[in-house]
């Protein structure tokens, strides 16, 4: 009986039918925003608003579409370089990854120049002003800091050029995982920064923005690096992706089209007919994963039509961030604008403890978290790997407090006040990630793996990413000293704070960064997590005592500061139980009290739990010295008894000799 290698089964990569409806795809992209440019400059400016000239409407157009186009190239391919190909010997990539690598340097190319044009033509187009006003040296990094678009294009810019970077110099594995998800977040960076960042509830509008890009971008890049690599083994991995990561798609959707139609059906605007398509796209992604499923033609020939559906996808997402939605002509009042809601009633006990405004990406995030760890640990068990019940508690434990401090009125009144924007996001520094790290997920992550033959596994994944010199550089012990001391000075005591505070995305952004900067300082000093050289048990413990005056230091600084902090922020919004600068400032001192409070109690619940886990440590190992002496393998201790009754015996027969000279003197 012959067998046949599953190489030989698969079928033409790239047929000449499905690379023409992609390039034909293209093509009529780029007509479809001609055309949507043709229709803004048509349309009557947005009342009180300056409308872009026609010129710098169209190359905002076709610089938005050309970046986003040239993303899902370069992204696709290193999805294909990560995602559907075997690592190669040291954690470098594959023949076949190495075969694809030039494509994403070539478009990478066309990214970095289309978002670098983006960073000149959408703060014109935002602003009303001609592209020629952003392009003197002088206004354009004015226009970027006014205009977070142009500042997330920047962000884009910057990514690409990295990625260029990485794929002419480097060939390890994890350099283009990077290099994927560094893509994945700037494309989100353009999303949250567009029209979803307007009007009441805006703030879920945003959330959902951030959904649908860690959804549907890996979804289409996933679609050209499946459709790329051409193998059987290929299109079944995305075939397991698609229905989950295109429902979460299409309900982030629904809630953006819900906050900026304003209550108008879909049909009455150029917006909402927009939105109809996206919706009709998804649609057809699903029919195109149900005929795989079950009509047949799993292959990866039949990943072609998701790349063509992509690229309208894109197209759809290109128009939508230059057409005016109907919630643009609302009135709002200044809090709605920075917020998405109004905050009226001061907080009580009973306020700030039952559920108030959700921030709804955390209890997405949440969900998500217990969700995969305990799908994890099933995956361990039945691979027959033990895992500790009391590191699924901490773990739970973690997401619990963070899901507490999400949908009760801590969540709101933390975006108005400062005192309550300290304690939740001193938690969030201090405690949270102290329960998290306990948790051990990296190691849960390994316990959870096998082998992939077609493909890395998370195991895998997490091994490369640990060999990679700039995770070592950003993980190591004063990299992650410096940046959990550093980063509370540096957001509230400059004026980054006040800018954050005006921007949902940017809050959010704040969070992360707190969080994930304490999951790693802690990770080093308490994490069963390997993150890196481990350290002796007492430079642990001079780490964390070494953070205790800084910790001081920056409550003291809030306590005595003679100026408002966040004050551009917080006078703005203007609080109706805060009326006042002495009143902002009282409860600045409040704010001071709880970061004292809450900084200093975690550090001591860690060093309780470090000097626990040094005591076992050195237990053990006393005990695994025991079990050697005895079982013979370790014969160090004889060998020390042997020397010193050799010593006695040499100091006795010294005695003797002396004692008989002294008889025969």
């Amino acid at each position: 009986m012959t067998t046949t290698s599953p190489s030989s089964l698969a079928p033409s990569r790239r047929s000449t039918v499905v690379l023409l409806s992609i390039i034909g795809a293209a093509v009529a992209a780029y007509v479809a925003v001609w055309l949507v440019g043709l229709d803004l400059a048509v349309r009557p400016p947005l009342p009180a608003r300056i409308q872009a000239d026609d010129v710098t409407g169209m190359i905002s157009l076709v610089s938005d579409l050309t970046a986003r186009l040239a993303a899902l190239g370069t992204l696709g391919v290193l999805s294909g370089v990560v995602g559907f190909t075997p690592r190669g010997t040291d954690h470098t990539i594959s023949d076949r990854a190495r075969r694809l690598l030039p494509w994403a340097g070539r478009l990478g190319q066309v990214w970095f120049a289309a978002s670098l044009l983006n960073t000149f033509a959408n703060p014109a187009y935002v602003n009303g002003v001609p592209i020629g006003t952003t392009m003197r040296p002088q206004a354009w990094w004015t226009f970027i800091w006014a205009s977070p678009s142009g500042l997330a294009w920047l962000a884009s810019a910057l990514v690409a050029a990295a990625v260029v970077a990485a794929v002419y110099t480097s060939r390890h594995w994890a350099s283009f995982l990077i290099g994927l998800v560094a893509g994945v977040i700037a494309l989100a960076f353009v999303g949250v920064t567009g029209n979803v960042t307007v009007g009441y509830n805006h703030d879920w509008a945003t959330d959902a923005m951030v959904a649908i890009a860690f959804t549907a971008i890996p979804l289409m890049t996933a679609a050209l690096g499946a459709w790329l690599v051409g193998t059987p083994a290929s299109a079944m991995r995305y075939q397991r992706l698609v229905l989950p990561l295109l429902l979460v798609t299409a309900g982030g959707h629904a809630v953006v089209a819900w906050q900026q139609m304003s209550g108008q059906p879909l049909t009455s605007t150029p917006y909402g007919l927009w939105t109809i398509a996206i919706f009709v796209i998804l649609g057809l992604f699903a029919v195109s994963w149900v005929v795989r499923q079950f009509v047949g033609g799993r292959t990866a020939g039949s990943i072609g039509r998701d790349v063509v559906l992509a690229i309208a996808y894109l197209t759809c997402l290109t128009a939508e961030n230059h057409i005016p939605t109907p919630r643009f002509l609302e009135p709002q009042s200044i809090m709605v604008n920075y917020l998405g809601y109004e905050v009226t009633v001061g907080p009580t006990i009973e306020r700030l403890v039952t559920p108030g405004r959700p921030n709804t990406l955390w209890v997405a995030v949440v969900m998500f978290a217990i969700g995969a760890y305990l799908v994890g640990v099933l995956r361990a068990r039945k691979l027959g790997r033990h895992w500790p019940v009391l590191r699924t508690v901490a773990w739970i434990a973690t997401w619990l407090l963070t899901l507490f401090l999400a949908v009760t009125g801590l969540w709101e009144y933390s975006t108005v006040t400062y005192s309550w924007h300290m304690v939740v996001h001193m938690t969030v520094n201090m405690l949270v990630p102290v329960l998290g790290v306990l948790g051990a997920p990296l190691a849960l992550i390994r316990e959870a793996s096998a082998p992939g033959e077609h493909h890395v596994s998370l195991g895998d994944a997490l091994d490369s990413l640990e060999d990679h010199r700039l995770w070592q550089f950003l993980t190591s012990a004063p990299v992650a000293w410096l940046a959990y001391v550093g980063s509370l000075f540096a957001v509230y005591f400059t004026p980054a704070f006040s800018w954050l505070m005006k921007y949902h995305w940017a809050h959010q952004l704040m969070l992360i960064a707190f969080m994930m900067v304490g999951y790693f300082f802690f990770t080093i000093i308490i994490g069963a997590d390997r993150t890196g050289k481990q350290l002796p048990h007492l430079l642990k413990l001079a780490l964390v005592i070494s953070i205790m005056p800084f910790h001081a230091v920056f409550a003291v600084g809030i306590l005595q500061s003679q100026s408002l902090i966040g004050a551009e922020f917080y006078e703005t919004i203007s609080v109706p139980w805060l009326p006042d600068h002495a009143a902002l400032m009282a409860d600045q001192n409040i704010a001071g009290q709880a970061s004292w409070f809450l900084g200093e109690i975690p550090l001591f619940v860690v060093i309780a739990a470090l000097a626990a886990q040094w005591f076992r440590q050195d237990d053990k190992e006393a005990h695994e010295i025991d079990e050697a002496v005895d079982s013979g393998a370790d014969d160090s201790f004889d060998a020390y008894n042997d020397m010193l009754a050799e010593l006695a015996r040499r100091d006795e027969k010294r005695a003797r000799e002396a004692t008989l000279k002294r008889f025969e003197s």
